[in-house]
Formats: structure tokens, sequence, C-alpha cells
């Protein structure tokens, strides 16, 4: 098993912004990305590129989650990383044929690397599309959708932060961070209810095993 794994990096329209998720193997040692670190994770996509700012963000998401199928929200909602990489020029990923990559680089210890244990914890629902059109008019109706507007304001979250990104060919997600909060937030009916929006709206909502 490798330390860590990096999964579906995605460019942004100008070809400037790398966007990919860090998930947990042998280490969960991930913290703000120091820079010895985040050059390996660039030499690992290939890159060739330095970056003039990065950030590295904690997340529960559903998407990653190796024991989704268990009881309980904490499994459910796994924990992953957020990576956003900016570049002045622009950059070009050739797409993961397994989706990932095993990373046996971590990050340097600093009291980041823990700070991802302790609520709240910040919520990222995904789910893959297999068409562009599918994923952004779902994206659309996330945002705009009574039900989901009235079971989010009952919990008191932000509006969604929604992101369509396409990771492969043909395949693109939809990347929606819906506020955080603490186990009550993850056991209220707000993020259940938004997963069963993305998955009968043609979704898939778990990665395969």
């Amino acid at each position: 098993m490798s330390m860590l794994y990096l999964w579906h990096p995605s460019v942004g329209a100008d070809g400037t912004v790398v966007d990919f998720i860090l998930t947990r193997g042998d280490s969960d040692q991930v913290g703000g990305g120091s820079e010895r670190f985040v050059s390996a994770l660039i030499a690992a996509l290939d890159l060739g590129a330095e970056p003039l700012k990065w950030g590295i963000k904690p997340y529960r998401c559903n998407y990653y989650s190796e024991y989704w199928e268990d009881k309980g929200w904490a499994s459910k909602w796994d924990f992953v990383w957020r990576v956003t990489l900016h570049f002045r020029v622009q950059v070009a990923i050739e797409p993961l044929k397994l989706g990932y990559l095993g990373i046996n680089d971590i990050d340097d210890y600093s009291p980041e690397v823990e700070s991802y244990k302790f609520e709240p914890f910040s919520c990222l629902a995904v789910a893959v599309f297999d068409s562009e059109h599918k994923a952004r008019e779902t994206a659309r109706r996330l945002i705009t959708d009574k039900e989901l507007t009235a079971k989010r304001k009952e919990v008191l979250a932000p509006d969604p932060v929604v992101q369509v990104v396409r990771v492969n060919n043909g395949e693109y997600h939809v990347r929606a961070a819906l506020g955080s909060g603490d186990e009550t937030f993850f056991r209220s009916d707000y993020p259940e209810m938004v997963l069963s929006f993305l998955q009968a709206s043609g979704g898939v909502i778990h990665a395969e095993a």
C-alpha cells in the first residue's frame, strides 16, 4: 500500500489551475503542504511547472470512502484532502488510467497535520456523471432545488459551492462543498438528501471497489 493516493486530477478552463483529491493509504500526514511535498505531487503528475501558490483543505467526503456500506456517518463520510495548485503558465494532465496514483511521499510534520481530526468537519459531496451537460444541469439544480434549500436552512448551512470538473474522457465530477459542522450536521437529513439528489440525477456517488 502507498502512503497516500492521488485521485482524479483536473485542469481548470484557463489551464492554470489544477485540482485533485488525496486519500489516506498507510499515512495521513497531510497538512498545509510543504514546498517539498507539493513538488513531489507535481512530479507525480509530470506537470513540469512551478506553482505560484497552492492550498490543501481537509474534508469529509462520500465518494472515496472504502467502508461506505458500513453503518455510521463517519464511515460514509471519510476523510480526504482537496488540493488546488495555481500556475503562471498553462499545464496539461494525462487522464489517470485507474483514476488514481499511489504516492509514497508525505507532508512535513506540522500542527496542521493533526487538525483534520477535529470538529467542525467540512463536507464535500461528490458524484460522477457520464456527460458534461448532465453534470452542469445537476450542479445548477443542486443550488436552486426548493427541497434542498429548505433542508439547508434547517441546519443553517451556507449555499453550496458547486464545481463541475472533467477528470477523464467522458467523465465529469460534480463537487459540492456543503458547509461544515460536527456529528450532528452529518447525521442530519441534509447531506444524505444531497447524495440522494445526485444519485437520482444519474450520478455515481461511490468509487468502484
